[in-house]
């Protein structure tokens, strides 16, 4: 794309800072050169304009000492510059749900509570409480990342924080989503590419409830990767040696879209750069 003169702008729903992309994807084949939007970046804006009314939190982590204890020296976490404090529920302001594996009410690594919500996706009596509190404070919940299920290595799934907001939105409290499928975030994109005419516009991702939502949602043409989380209700096999793994069923494709009523523009079973 870049060698045809295309713009490309890199929308990640990490929770990092964007300065952090670079980093992540440069060994991975992508151009340190690209321009980039993270979820944790328009967070960590959003934060920024409310410093009065979003001054304590209680946390869902997975990493406190990394991303909060030691975040003057961590530029791409979402609290480098802040002054947001680690709090219990009584004295909260909101909750946020930056990770997965630690519920926190300090700053003291020592009085972690730890969860195994990455990899089982079950609630824990930590995450209960966590959740319930927040809920009958009606405090509002920030989510960063708000993907479900992320593939890893080996086609491996693990379970993201998005779930976690999704499951305080259904006990019917507040969740202030960032990055994948809003709106506002895919036309920050736009913006740095300069992009007036969204007929020239793009966007590839695995993800219909994110990638292909937002895509939609912001007026603009979709290339949805099957072979990604998608990838066991659509019988593909992205990393598959043989052409009945690679393809695309059009039975179980219709099915999906049908079931989540997003039409992408065109489909492909994997994306290799």
């Amino acid at each position: 794309m870049v060698a045809a003169g295309k713009k490309v702008v890199l929308l990640s729903n990490t929770a990092h800072r964007s300065c952090g992309l670079p980093i992540k994807l440069g060994p991975m084949g992508f151009s340190t050169d690209f321009q980039g939007v993270t979820g944790g970046e328009v967070c960590h804006d959003y934060l920024l304009e409310r410093r009065d009314t979003h001054a304590r939190c209680s946390l869902m982590t997975s990493d406190l000492d990394g991303k909060v204890t030691k975040s003057a020296s961590n530029p791409e976490s979402i609290f480098h510059g802040l002054d947001v404090e680690i709090v219990g529920l009584d004295k909260a302001q909101f909750l946020m749900v930056e990770g997965t594996q630690q519920v926190c009410y300090s700053d003291r690594v020592a009085e972690i509570l730890s969860t195994d919500f990455r990899h089982t996706g079950e609630v824990n009596d930590a995450m209960k409480e966590f959740l319930r509190g927040g809920l009958e404070r009606k405090l509002p919940l920030l989510c960063p990342n708000p993907d479900v299920l992320a593939v890893v290595t080996n086609d491996r799934f693990v379970h993201m924080g998005g779930g976690i907001a999704k499951l305080y939105e259904e006990m019917g409290g507040e969740v202030v989503y960032f990055g994948k499928p809003m709106k506002e975030h895919f036309e920050v994109c736009l913006r740095l590419a300069n992009a007036t005419d969204k007929s020239k516009v793009v966007h590839i991702g695995d993800s219909l409830h994110h990638d292909i939502q937002g895509a939609k949602n912001t007026g603009v043409d979709s290339i949805f990767i099957a072979g990604g989380v998608h990838a066991k209700e659509l019988n593909v096999n992205a990393w598959g040696a043989t052409e009945e793994e690679l393809r695309v069923k059009p039975d179980l494709l219709e099915k999906l879209l049908g079931k989540t009523q997003l039409d992408p523009t065109y489909t492909m079973t994997r994306y290799t750069w």
